[in-house]
């Protein structure tokens, strides 16, 4: 897999020495990515997230599937999960226990963690510690706070917290010698009531200071951020109330490239009038790829591939997003999606009884392979 983050790869490399002492060798390997010709992914990560939450694991060919099970229903109910090389991070919310869970994808261990009482716990991510050892960083989103989990062996975790990080924090980086956190300044603790536009904090190493960068247009309560290189894209999905049918759109998400160097807007997109949701993934192509609602009425679900340098649309059609059809020219809907390599998208869907599907397609869009995924999907990784 091609490397993301340039200072995440000093966080991988001390990763390894959490792994080490976790007994999880497998999952340290090494930082360059493969030379030659774009590769096939070496595997997909489908999450399960309710009726059997877990992770199902596919191949590039074949129909062969292993699973992982991470807790009961009553226990989980993540809607995402972050992959940093082989180890898998997922939380589960205040309504599920506050819990984190660790996952060696070679090997198929898990491990998991108590998180602090009502905490709200949202993206988990692995970071580098003051003294080079690895550290799990955990947003907080009732607390204002960021979790700094360090795991040693069988031993007891220890949670350290840093705090006075914005309404909501829902995502956290690492970069030049500073966490950044994500705050999608929204009421997490009650109703996740929009407050206002989604802001990015930064804070220095060994500092008590807080540098807010506010990011006009961007609303949602679940903001979360991808970096490459030097470059940030936040994401957030929007604005809507459910209340009562039919529900009402406020706004819809937007995708915003901040320079991290300068701390500065380069550009920010609004998704498509009408459509709710902003799941964003960098794909292995060097593409966005951006899952949304089509409308809060059908919910049908697209997926739309953005340019990294203007966060301009790439289209097949009269519409912003990807014409996805089956071999028969059907029209396809799906979610979650990411490129591999060779820029063929994969993504999932879910059908009746909530059985998930991995549907891939060629760059053309036509779909080349489907086959069972586990039950109850939210979301997908490949490596």
């Amino acid at each position: 897999m091609p490397t993301i983050l340039s200072t995440h790869r000093s966080a991988r490399r001390a990763a390894c020495t959490w792994l080490l002492a976790s007994g999880m060798l497998a999952a340290c390997g090494g930082d360059s990515p493969t030379a030659g010709a774009p590769q096939p992914p070496r595997g997909i990560l489908v999450l399960d997230g309710f009726i059997q939450p877990g992770l199902t694991f596919l191949g590039d060919t074949g129909t062969a599937s292993t699973r992982l099970v991470f807790a009961p229903p009553t226990e989980f109910d993540a809607g995402g999960f972050t992959l940093e090389r082989d180890t898998v991070l997922a939380v589960s919310s205040r309504g599920a226990g506050d819990l984190l869970y660790l996952a060696d994808v070679r090997t198929s261990q898990l491990r998991r963690i108590q998180l602090p009482a009502r905490s709200n716990p949202g993206r988990a991510r692995l970071f580098r510690g003051s003294t080079g050892l690895a550290l799990v960083a955990v947003a907080l989103r009732d607390s204002s706070a960021i979790a700094l989990v360090s795991v040693a062996g069988t031993a007891a975790p220890t949670i350290t917290r840093l705090g006075n990080v914005g309404t909501c924090p829902t995502d956290m980086f690492q970069y030049d010698n500073a966490t950044w956190v994500v705050d999608a300044n929204s009421n997490c603790r009650v109703n996740y009531a929009v407050q206002g536009d989604v802001r990015l904090i930064r804070i220095p190493a060994g500092g008590t200071a807080r540098d807010t960068l506010t990011l006009t247009g961007l609303r949602g309560s679940g903001a979360s951020a991808i970096v490459s290189g030097d470059v940030a894209y936040v994401s957030a999905g929007g604005d809507a109330n459910f209340a009562g049918f039919p529900y009402v759109l406020t706004s819809s998400g937007a995708i915003a490239k901040i320079d991290l160097r300068t701390r500065r807007v380069q550009a920010t997109r609004p998704m498509p009038p009408g459509t709710y949701g902003a799941g964003t993934k960098l794909g292995l192509d060097g593409f966005l790829y951006v899952s949304l609602f089509e409308n809060l009425s059908s919910f049908g679900g697209r997926i739309a591939k953005v340019r990294t340098d203007d966060l301009s649309f790439v289209t097949s059609g009269p519409t912003p997003w990807m014409a996805l059809r089956s071999p028969a020219g059907a029209e396809v809907q799906c979610g979650s999606g990411q490129a591999d390599a060779l820029g063929r998208l994969h993504c999932i869907a879910n059908g009746a009884g909530s059985v998930t599907s991995l549907i891939v397609f060629s760059v053309a869009g036509v779909e080349i392979r489907r086959l069972s995924a586990g039950q109850g999907g939210v979301d997908l990784a490949l490596r």
